[in-house]
Protein backbone atom coordinates (compact mmCIF):
# COMPACT_ATOMS: atom_id res chain seq x y z
CA UNK A 1 0.00 0.00 0.00
CA UNK A 2 1.41 3.42 -0.98
CA UNK A 3 1.90 6.20 1.58
CA UNK A 4 -0.86 8.27 0.00
CA UNK A 5 -3.39 5.42 0.00
CA UNK A 6 -2.40 4.51 3.57
CA UNK A 7 -3.11 8.06 4.70
CA UNK A 8 -6.47 7.96 2.95
CA UNK A 9 -7.41 4.76 4.75
CA UNK A 10 -6.39 6.23 8.10
CA UNK A 11 -8.45 9.35 7.46
CA UNK A 12 -11.43 7.22 6.48
CA UNK A 13 -11.18 5.15 9.66
CA UNK A 14 -10.96 8.30 11.77
CA UNK A 15 -13.95 9.80 9.94
CA UNK A 16 -15.97 6.65 10.69
CA UNK A 17 -15.16 7.02 14.39
CA UNK A 18 -16.30 10.66 14.37
CA UNK A 19 -19.54 9.70 12.62
CA UNK A 20 -20.05 6.94 15.19
CA UNK A 21 -19.51 9.47 17.99
CA UNK A 22 -22.13 11.81 16.51
CA UNK A 23 -24.57 8.90 16.21
CA UNK A 24 -23.96 7.91 19.83
CA UNK A 25 -24.65 11.46 20.99
CA UNK A 26 -27.97 11.48 19.15
CA UNK A 27 -28.86 7.98 20.37
CA UNK A 28 -28.10 8.79 24.02
CA UNK A 29 -29.56 12.30 24.01
CA UNK A 30 -32.56 11.61 26.33
CA UNK A 31 -30.14 10.02 28.81
CA UNK A 32 -27.73 12.97 28.52
CA UNK A 33 -30.16 15.88 28.51
CA UNK A 34 -31.87 14.24 31.43
CA UNK A 35 -33.92 15.65 34.30
CA UNK A 36 -32.61 13.30 36.98
CA UNK A 37 -28.96 13.78 35.99
CA UNK A 38 -29.14 17.56 36.31
CA UNK A 39 -31.75 18.01 39.03
CA UNK A 40 -30.70 15.33 41.50
CA UNK A 41 -27.36 13.89 40.44
CA UNK A 42 -23.77 14.93 39.81
CA UNK A 43 -24.12 16.97 36.65
CA UNK A 44 -26.37 19.49 38.35
CA UNK A 45 -23.77 19.98 41.06
CA UNK A 46 -21.56 21.80 38.57
CA UNK A 47 -24.35 24.32 38.04
CA UNK A 48 -24.45 24.76 41.82
CA UNK A 49 -20.69 25.30 41.86
CA UNK A 50 -21.15 28.06 39.28
CA UNK A 51 -23.91 29.64 41.37
CA UNK A 52 -21.72 29.63 44.50
CA UNK A 53 -18.78 31.17 42.63
CA UNK A 54 -21.11 33.87 41.33
CA UNK A 55 -21.94 34.58 44.98
CA UNK A 56 -18.26 35.29 45.62
CA UNK A 57 -17.37 31.91 47.13
CA UNK A 58 -14.26 29.91 46.27
CA UNK A 59 -13.78 26.14 45.96
CA UNK A 60 -12.06 24.38 48.86
CA UNK A 61 -12.01 27.44 51.14
CA UNK A 62 -15.74 28.24 50.96
CA UNK A 63 -17.26 25.01 49.63
CA UNK A 64 -16.06 21.44 49.24
CA UNK A 65 -14.44 20.48 45.93
CA UNK A 66 -12.73 17.14 45.28
CA UNK A 67 -11.53 17.70 41.70
CA UNK A 68 -8.89 19.89 40.10
CA UNK A 69 -9.46 23.57 39.38
CA UNK A 70 -8.82 23.51 35.62
CA UNK A 71 -12.30 22.11 34.75
CA UNK A 72 -13.90 24.71 37.02
CA UNK A 73 -11.90 27.49 35.38
CA UNK A 74 -12.91 26.40 31.87
CA UNK A 75 -16.53 25.94 32.94
CA UNK A 76 -16.70 29.44 34.42
CA UNK A 77 -15.13 30.93 31.28
CA UNK A 78 -17.63 29.06 29.07
CA UNK A 79 -20.64 30.04 31.20
CA UNK A 80 -19.46 33.66 31.08
CA UNK A 81 -19.45 33.51 27.28
CA UNK A 82 -22.73 31.57 27.00
CA UNK A 83 -25.10 30.76 29.87
CA UNK A 84 -25.16 28.45 32.88
CA UNK A 85 -27.64 25.83 31.71
CA UNK A 86 -27.79 22.06 31.16
CA UNK A 87 -27.57 22.55 27.38
CA UNK A 88 -24.39 24.64 27.50
CA UNK A 89 -22.97 22.32 30.16
CA UNK A 90 -23.23 19.43 27.70
CA UNK A 91 -22.01 21.50 24.76
CA UNK A 92 -18.80 22.14 26.69
CA UNK A 93 -18.10 18.40 26.79
CA UNK A 94 -18.53 17.90 23.01
CA UNK A 95 -15.03 19.15 22.09
CA UNK A 96 -13.59 16.82 24.77
CA UNK A 97 -15.40 13.83 23.28
CA UNK A 98 -14.32 14.79 19.76
CA UNK A 99 -10.63 15.25 20.67
CA UNK A 100 -10.67 11.98 22.66
CA UNK A 101 -12.12 10.18 19.64
CA UNK A 102 -9.52 11.69 17.31
CA UNK A 103 -6.72 10.73 19.71
CA UNK A 104 -8.04 7.18 20.05
CA UNK A 105 -8.42 6.93 16.28
CA UNK A 106 -4.89 8.23 15.80
CA UNK A 107 -3.58 5.70 18.30
CA UNK A 108 -5.34 2.85 16.50
CA UNK A 109 -3.99 4.05 13.14
CA UNK A 110 -0.48 4.13 14.59
CA UNK A 111 -0.50 0.89 16.61
CA UNK A 112 -3.19 -1.45 15.29
CA UNK A 113 -4.26 -3.47 12.27
CA UNK A 114 -7.78 -4.51 11.30
CA UNK A 115 -8.67 -6.42 14.53
CA UNK A 116 -7.50 -3.51 16.68
CA UNK A 117 -9.47 -0.99 14.63
CA UNK A 118 -12.56 -3.19 14.85
CA UNK A 119 -12.15 -3.36 18.64
CA UNK A 120 -11.98 0.44 18.88
CA UNK A 121 -15.14 0.78 16.75
CA UNK A 122 -16.98 -1.78 18.88
CA UNK A 123 -15.82 -0.24 22.17
CA UNK A 124 -16.39 3.44 21.41
CA UNK A 125 -19.86 3.56 23.06
CA UNK A 126 -18.32 2.84 26.48
CA UNK A 127 -14.86 4.41 26.22
CA UNK A 128 -15.88 7.90 25.06
CA UNK A 129 -18.69 9.83 26.67
CA UNK A 130 -20.24 13.22 27.34
CA UNK A 131 -20.78 15.03 30.61
CA UNK A 132 -18.83 16.74 33.35
CA UNK A 133 -15.41 18.24 32.65
CA UNK A 134 -13.41 16.69 35.53
CA UNK A 135 -13.92 13.22 34.06
CA UNK A 136 -14.04 13.92 30.34
CA UNK A 137 -11.38 16.63 30.15
CA UNK A 138 -9.07 14.27 32.01
CA UNK A 139 -9.88 11.53 29.49
CA UNK A 140 -9.11 13.93 26.65
CA UNK A 141 -5.75 14.99 28.07
CA UNK A 142 -4.68 11.43 28.87
CA UNK A 143 -5.83 10.14 25.46
CA UNK A 144 -3.71 12.76 23.71
CA UNK A 145 -0.83 11.93 26.06
CA UNK A 146 -1.15 8.26 25.14
CA UNK A 147 -1.13 9.08 21.42
CA UNK A 148 2.02 11.19 21.80
CA UNK A 149 3.60 8.43 23.86
CA UNK A 150 2.86 5.90 21.12
CA UNK A 151 4.52 8.24 18.62
CA UNK A 152 7.66 8.33 20.77
CA UNK A 153 7.07 11.91 21.99
CA UNK A 154 7.40 11.24 25.72
CA UNK A 155 8.17 14.88 26.56
CA UNK A 156 4.90 16.07 25.02
CA UNK A 157 3.04 13.18 26.60
CA UNK A 158 4.34 14.19 30.03
CA UNK A 159 3.17 17.77 29.43
CA UNK A 160 -0.41 16.57 28.78
CA UNK A 161 -0.26 14.26 31.80
CA UNK A 162 0.84 17.27 33.87
CA UNK A 163 -2.18 19.24 32.65
CA UNK A 164 -4.40 16.30 33.63
CA UNK A 165 -3.12 16.61 37.23
CA UNK A 166 -4.96 19.96 37.38
CA UNK A 167 -8.14 18.17 36.29
CA UNK A 168 -8.25 15.15 38.60
CA UNK A 169 -5.36 14.47 41.00
CA UNK A 170 -5.21 10.69 40.60
CA UNK A 171 -4.41 8.70 37.45
CA UNK A 172 -2.41 11.52 35.87
CA UNK A 173 0.15 11.22 38.68
CA UNK A 174 0.47 7.51 38.01
CA UNK A 175 0.93 8.08 34.28
CA UNK A 176 3.42 10.86 34.96
CA UNK A 177 5.49 8.52 37.13
CA UNK A 178 5.56 5.88 34.39
CA UNK A 179 6.60 8.45 31.80
CA UNK A 180 9.39 9.72 34.05
CA UNK A 181 10.71 6.19 34.44
CA UNK A 182 10.62 5.58 30.69
CA UNK A 183 12.36 8.91 30.03
CA UNK A 184 15.16 8.21 32.49
CA UNK A 185 15.65 4.65 31.22
CA UNK A 186 15.79 5.86 27.62
CA UNK A 187 18.30 8.62 28.42
CA UNK A 188 20.46 6.13 30.28
CA UNK A 189 20.28 3.67 27.36
CA UNK A 190 21.48 6.41 25.02
CA UNK A 191 24.23 7.48 27.41
CA UNK A 192 22.63 10.93 27.81
CA UNK A 193 21.51 10.77 31.43
CA UNK A 194 22.95 14.14 32.37
CA UNK A 195 21.35 17.12 34.06
CA UNK A 196 20.99 19.27 30.87
CA UNK A 197 19.34 16.39 28.97
CA UNK A 198 16.97 15.71 31.85
CA UNK A 199 16.04 19.39 32.14
CA UNK A 200 15.40 19.56 28.39
CA UNK A 201 13.15 16.48 28.56
CA UNK A 202 11.14 17.83 31.49
CA UNK A 203 10.90 21.42 30.26
CA UNK A 204 7.53 21.07 28.40
CA UNK A 205 5.88 19.50 31.45
CA UNK A 206 7.42 22.06 33.81
CA UNK A 207 6.27 24.96 31.64
CA UNK A 208 2.77 23.50 31.36
CA UNK A 209 2.49 23.00 35.11
CA UNK A 210 3.83 26.47 35.92
CA UNK A 211 1.57 28.22 33.40
CA UNK A 212 -1.55 26.43 34.67
CA UNK A 213 -0.59 27.01 38.31
CA UNK A 214 -0.16 30.77 37.75
CA UNK A 215 -3.46 30.97 35.86
CA UNK A 216 -5.40 29.10 38.55
CA UNK A 217 -3.78 30.96 41.43
CA UNK A 218 -4.81 34.27 39.87
CA UNK A 219 -8.41 33.04 39.58
CA UNK A 220 -8.86 30.98 42.76
CA UNK A 221 -5.85 31.55 45.05
CA UNK A 222 -3.01 29.46 46.46
CA UNK A 223 -4.90 27.44 49.05
CA UNK A 224 -7.56 26.09 46.67
CA UNK A 225 -4.87 25.24 44.10
CA UNK A 226 -2.62 23.32 46.49
CA UNK A 227 -5.56 21.49 48.07
CA UNK A 228 -6.97 20.54 44.65
CA UNK A 229 -3.63 19.03 43.61
CA UNK A 230 -3.69 16.65 46.58
CA UNK A 231 -6.16 13.73 46.39
CA UNK A 232 -6.96 13.92 50.10
CA UNK A 233 -10.64 14.89 49.86
CA UNK A 234 -11.45 12.18 47.31
CA UNK A 235 -9.48 9.59 49.29
CA UNK A 236 -11.41 10.41 52.48
CA UNK A 237 -14.69 10.27 50.61
CA UNK A 238 -13.79 6.91 49.04
CA UNK A 239 -13.06 5.41 52.45
CA UNK A 240 -16.34 6.54 53.99
CA UNK A 241 -18.38 5.37 50.99
CA UNK A 242 -16.45 2.05 50.83
CA UNK A 243 -15.41 2.66 47.24
CA UNK A 244 -12.75 0.49 45.67
CA UNK A 245 -12.72 -3.29 45.70
CA UNK A 246 -16.18 -3.74 47.31
CA UNK A 247 -17.67 -1.70 44.44
CA UNK A 248 -15.55 -3.59 41.89
CA UNK A 249 -16.96 -6.83 43.28
CA UNK A 250 -20.47 -5.43 42.85
CA UNK A 251 -19.68 -4.60 39.21
CA UNK A 252 -18.39 -8.11 38.56
CA UNK A 253 -21.05 -9.97 40.51
CA UNK A 254 -24.61 -8.86 41.17
CA UNK A 255 -26.50 -11.46 43.24
CA UNK A 256 -29.75 -10.62 41.48
CA UNK A 257 -28.22 -10.39 37.99
CA UNK A 258 -29.37 -12.69 35.23
CA UNK A 259 -27.25 -14.14 32.44
CA UNK A 260 -28.07 -11.10 30.28
CA UNK A 261 -26.05 -8.90 32.64
CA UNK A 262 -22.86 -10.72 31.62
CA UNK A 263 -23.76 -11.02 27.95
CA UNK A 264 -25.50 -7.71 27.25
CA UNK A 265 -23.15 -5.41 29.19
CA UNK A 266 -19.38 -4.84 28.88
CA UNK A 267 -18.62 -6.77 32.10
CA UNK A 268 -17.57 -10.00 30.31
CA UNK A 269 -15.47 -8.06 27.82
CA UNK A 270 -13.85 -6.11 30.66
CA UNK A 271 -12.94 -9.31 32.53
CA UNK A 272 -11.60 -11.16 29.49
CA UNK A 273 -9.73 -8.12 28.17
CA UNK A 274 -8.12 -7.54 31.58
CA UNK A 275 -6.96 -11.15 31.72
CA UNK A 276 -5.71 -11.11 28.11
CA UNK A 277 -3.79 -7.83 28.43
CA UNK A 278 -2.20 -8.83 31.73
CA UNK A 279 -1.29 -12.31 30.47
CA UNK A 280 0.18 -10.89 27.25
CA UNK A 281 2.47 -8.49 29.12
CA UNK A 282 3.54 -11.15 31.61
CA UNK A 283 4.24 -13.65 28.81
CA UNK A 284 6.49 -11.19 26.94
CA UNK A 285 8.40 -10.36 30.12
CA UNK A 286 8.78 -14.07 30.98
CA UNK A 287 10.08 -15.00 27.53
CA UNK A 288 12.53 -12.12 27.58
CA UNK A 289 13.88 -12.93 31.05
CA UNK A 290 14.10 -16.65 30.36
CA UNK A 291 15.29 -16.84 26.75
CA UNK A 292 16.11 -13.25 25.83
CA UNK A 293 13.35 -13.45 23.25
CA UNK A 294 12.84 -10.24 21.25
CA UNK A 295 10.32 -7.77 22.65
CA UNK A 296 7.62 -6.30 20.35
CA UNK A 297 8.45 -2.83 19.15
CA UNK A 298 5.40 -1.28 20.82
CA UNK A 299 5.78 -3.18 24.10
CA UNK A 300 6.35 0.02 26.09
CA UNK A 301 2.96 1.44 25.12
CA UNK A 302 1.18 -1.88 25.77
CA UNK A 303 2.92 -2.13 29.14
CA UNK A 304 1.85 1.43 29.91
CA UNK A 305 -1.81 0.69 29.11
CA UNK A 306 -1.69 -2.47 31.25
CA UNK A 307 -0.11 -0.65 34.21
CA UNK A 308 -2.58 2.23 33.91
CA UNK A 309 -5.51 -0.18 33.84
CA UNK A 310 -4.24 -2.31 36.73
CA UNK A 311 -3.24 0.79 38.70
CA UNK A 312 -6.78 2.09 38.43
CA UNK A 313 -8.30 -1.23 39.48
CA UNK A 314 -5.98 -1.63 42.48
CA UNK A 315 -5.63 1.95 43.75
CA UNK A 316 -8.24 4.29 42.27
CA UNK A 317 -11.40 2.29 41.57
CA UNK A 318 -14.51 4.22 42.63
CA UNK A 319 -18.18 3.25 42.45
CA UNK A 320 -19.44 0.13 40.69
CA UNK A 321 -20.10 2.07 37.48
CA UNK A 322 -16.72 3.83 37.41
CA UNK A 323 -15.08 1.00 35.40
CA UNK A 324 -15.88 3.02 32.27
CA UNK A 325 -13.85 6.08 33.35
CA UNK A 326 -10.56 4.58 32.18
CA UNK A 327 -11.72 1.72 29.96
CA UNK A 328 -9.91 3.36 27.03
CA UNK A 329 -6.56 2.28 28.50
CA UNK A 330 -7.73 -1.33 28.51
CA UNK A 331 -9.16 -1.17 24.98
CA UNK A 332 -6.14 0.58 23.46
CA UNK A 333 -3.71 -1.73 25.23
CA UNK A 334 -5.49 -4.76 23.81
CA UNK A 335 -5.79 -3.19 20.33
CA UNK A 336 -2.04 -2.51 20.24
CA UNK A 337 -1.24 -6.24 20.55
CA UNK A 338 -3.08 -7.36 17.41
CA UNK A 339 0.13 -7.42 15.33
CA UNK A 340 2.18 -9.42 17.83
CA UNK A 341 1.19 -12.80 16.42
CA UNK A 342 -1.63 -14.63 14.70
CA UNK A 343 -2.84 -15.82 18.08
CA UNK A 344 -2.94 -12.23 19.35
CA UNK A 345 -4.95 -11.14 16.31
CA UNK A 346 -7.47 -13.94 16.95
CA UNK A 347 -7.77 -13.03 20.63
CA UNK A 348 -8.33 -9.38 19.77
CA UNK A 349 -10.97 -10.39 17.21
CA UNK A 350 -12.75 -12.47 19.84
CA UNK A 351 -12.69 -9.57 22.30
CA UNK A 352 -14.11 -7.37 19.57
CA UNK A 353 -17.16 -9.64 19.40
CA UNK A 354 -17.57 -9.48 23.20
CA UNK A 355 -17.33 -5.68 23.13
CA UNK A 356 -19.95 -5.43 20.38
CA UNK A 357 -22.35 -7.72 22.26
CA UNK A 358 -21.70 -5.76 25.45
CA UNK A 359 -23.25 -2.67 23.89
CA UNK A 360 -26.71 -4.26 23.96
CA UNK A 361 -27.64 -2.67 27.29
CA UNK A 362 -26.36 0.75 26.20
CA UNK A 363 -28.36 0.69 22.97
CA UNK A 364 -31.39 -0.83 24.67
CA UNK A 365 -31.56 1.80 27.43
CA UNK A 366 -31.02 4.62 24.92
CA UNK A 367 -33.79 3.42 22.60
CA UNK A 368 -36.03 2.84 25.60
CA UNK A 369 -35.41 6.40 26.79
CA UNK A 370 -36.57 7.80 23.43
CA UNK A 371 -39.76 5.77 23.79
CA UNK A 372 -40.56 6.47 27.45
CA UNK A 373 -39.22 9.98 28.15
CA UNK A 374 -40.33 13.39 26.99
CA UNK A 375 -39.38 17.03 27.52
CA UNK A 376 -41.62 19.37 29.46
CA UNK A 377 -41.49 22.94 30.82
CA UNK A 378 -42.16 21.38 34.21
CA UNK A 379 -38.74 19.69 34.11
CA UNK A 380 -36.85 22.70 32.64
CA UNK A 381 -37.24 21.06 29.20
CA UNK A 382 -35.13 18.09 30.30
CA UNK A 383 -36.13 14.52 29.43
CA UNK A 384 -38.06 12.57 32.08
CA UNK A 385 -40.79 9.92 32.24
CA UNK A 386 -44.25 11.55 32.03
CA UNK A 387 -45.22 10.12 35.43
CA UNK A 388 -42.19 11.72 37.09
CA UNK A 389 -42.88 15.04 35.36
CA UNK A 390 -46.50 14.95 36.58
CA UNK A 391 -45.42 14.20 40.15
CA UNK A 392 -42.83 16.98 40.11
CA UNK A 393 -45.50 19.38 38.80
CA UNK A 394 -47.84 18.36 41.62
CA UNK A 395 -45.15 18.95 44.24
CA UNK A 396 -44.38 22.36 42.75
CA UNK A 397 -48.05 23.38 43.02
CA UNK A 398 -48.19 21.94 46.54
CA UNK A 399 -45.16 23.61 48.15
CA UNK A 400 -43.88 26.29 45.75
CA UNK A 401 -45.05 29.11 48.06
CA UNK A 402 -43.13 27.60 51.01
CA UNK A 403 -39.58 27.79 49.58
CA UNK A 404 -38.88 24.11 50.34
CA UNK A 405 -35.39 22.69 50.78
CA UNK A 406 -34.32 19.90 48.42
CA UNK A 407 -32.22 17.13 49.99
CA UNK A 408 -29.67 15.56 47.63
CA UNK A 409 -26.02 14.56 47.81
CA UNK A 410 -25.54 16.61 44.67
CA UNK A 411 -27.78 17.93 41.92
CA UNK A 412 -28.84 21.32 40.62
CA UNK A 413 -32.62 21.45 41.00
CA UNK A 414 -32.28 24.30 43.50
CA UNK A 415 -30.70 26.52 40.82
CA UNK A 416 -32.92 25.29 37.99
CA UNK A 417 -36.24 25.93 39.77
CA UNK A 418 -36.84 29.31 41.45
CA UNK A 419 -39.44 27.91 43.88
CA UNK A 420 -36.79 25.88 45.71
CA UNK A 421 -34.48 27.36 48.35
CA UNK A 422 -31.18 28.44 46.85
CA UNK A 423 -28.12 26.31 47.69
CA UNK A 424 -25.90 27.49 50.53
CA UNK A 425 -23.73 24.42 51.00
CA UNK A 426 -21.28 22.53 48.79
CA UNK A 427 -22.24 21.20 45.32
CA UNK A 428 -21.14 17.71 46.41
CA UNK A 429 -21.67 16.62 50.01
CA UNK A 430 -18.42 14.95 51.04
CA UNK A 431 -19.26 11.96 53.26
CA UNK A 432 -15.90 12.38 54.99
CA UNK A 433 -16.13 16.12 55.59
CA UNK A 434 -17.78 16.87 58.92
CA UNK A 435 -18.13 20.57 58.07
CA UNK A 436 -20.08 19.83 54.88
CA UNK A 437 -22.33 17.36 56.66
CA UNK A 438 -23.11 19.60 59.62
CA UNK A 439 -23.85 22.48 57.26
CA UNK A 440 -26.41 20.35 55.43
CA UNK A 441 -27.87 19.05 58.70
CA UNK A 442 -28.28 22.61 59.98
CA UNK A 443 -30.13 23.56 56.80
CA UNK A 444 -32.40 20.54 57.22
CA UNK A 445 -33.17 21.40 60.82
CA UNK A 446 -34.08 24.99 59.94
CA UNK A 447 -36.21 24.12 56.89
CA UNK A 448 -39.97 23.95 57.35
CA UNK A 449 -40.63 21.96 54.15
CA UNK A 450 -38.25 19.38 52.69
CA UNK A 451 -38.45 17.56 49.34
CA UNK A 452 -36.59 14.24 49.18
CA UNK A 453 -36.15 12.43 45.83
CA UNK A 454 -36.60 8.65 45.90
CA UNK A 455 -35.87 7.76 42.30
CA UNK A 456 -35.83 4.32 40.64
CA UNK A 457 -32.23 3.33 40.11
CA UNK A 458 -30.90 6.17 42.27
CA UNK A 459 -32.73 5.67 45.55
CA UNK A 460 -33.12 8.18 48.34
CA UNK A 461 -30.37 10.25 50.01
CA UNK A 462 -31.96 9.30 53.32
CA UNK A 463 -31.52 5.53 52.86
CA UNK A 464 -28.37 5.55 50.71
CA UNK A 465 -26.36 7.93 52.88
CA UNK A 466 -23.74 5.91 54.85
CA UNK A 467 -24.49 7.83 58.06
CA UNK A 468 -27.62 8.63 60.05
CA UNK A 469 -27.18 12.43 60.09
CA UNK A 470 -29.93 13.23 57.61
CA UNK A 471 -32.46 10.85 59.12
CA UNK A 472 -32.08 12.31 62.61
CA UNK A 473 -32.41 15.83 61.17
CA UNK A 474 -35.95 14.86 60.08
CA UNK A 475 -37.01 13.42 63.45
CA UNK A 476 -39.47 16.23 64.18
CA UNK A 477 -41.06 16.22 60.71
CA UNK A 478 -44.07 14.42 59.30
CA UNK A 479 -44.47 12.87 55.86
CA UNK A 480 -47.17 14.88 54.05
CA UNK A 481 -46.71 13.36 50.60
CA UNK A 482 -45.31 10.02 49.48
CA UNK A 483 -45.08 9.49 45.76
CA UNK A 484 -43.37 7.11 43.40
CA UNK A 485 -40.51 9.57 42.82
CA UNK A 486 -40.57 12.13 45.63
CA UNK A 487 -41.47 12.47 49.29
CA UNK A 488 -42.33 15.72 51.06
CA UNK A 489 -41.78 16.35 54.78
CA UNK A 490 -43.00 19.25 56.89
CA UNK A 491 -41.77 20.42 60.27
CA UNK A 492 -44.25 19.76 63.07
Amino acid sequence: MSIKSGQSVRRLLTAILVIELAGLCLLKWPLLYNFDRFAFWDWGAYLVAHYLIQQGKLPVTDFGWQYGLLPLFLQELWFHLSAASPAFFLILSFPCALVSTLAIGGFANFESKIPGHALVFASLPFIVGFGDLPHYLEATLLSVALLLHAQGKREGSLAFATAACFTKPSMAYWYGLLLLIFLVVDLKRQGKLYFPSLVSALAPAAFTGLALAVLLVIRFGWIPLISSLLPLTASRNYQVLHFGWPELAQFLYLPSARLGYYIGTPVTFWLCATFYLTASVVAVCWRFLRNRAPIPGNFEIVLTCALMHLGYVVFFYGSATSWANYAYFLVLGVAATDAWSRASAKFVSGLCILAAIGNYAIFGSSIGAWKTMERSPVTASLYAPPAESAEWSYIASMVSNKKPLLLTWSGGADVLFPWLSKPLGPPFIDAGDETDIQHEVQQLRSAKTIVVPDLPGMGSPLTNWPRSDFKTALDDTRLVFKGNYFNVYERR
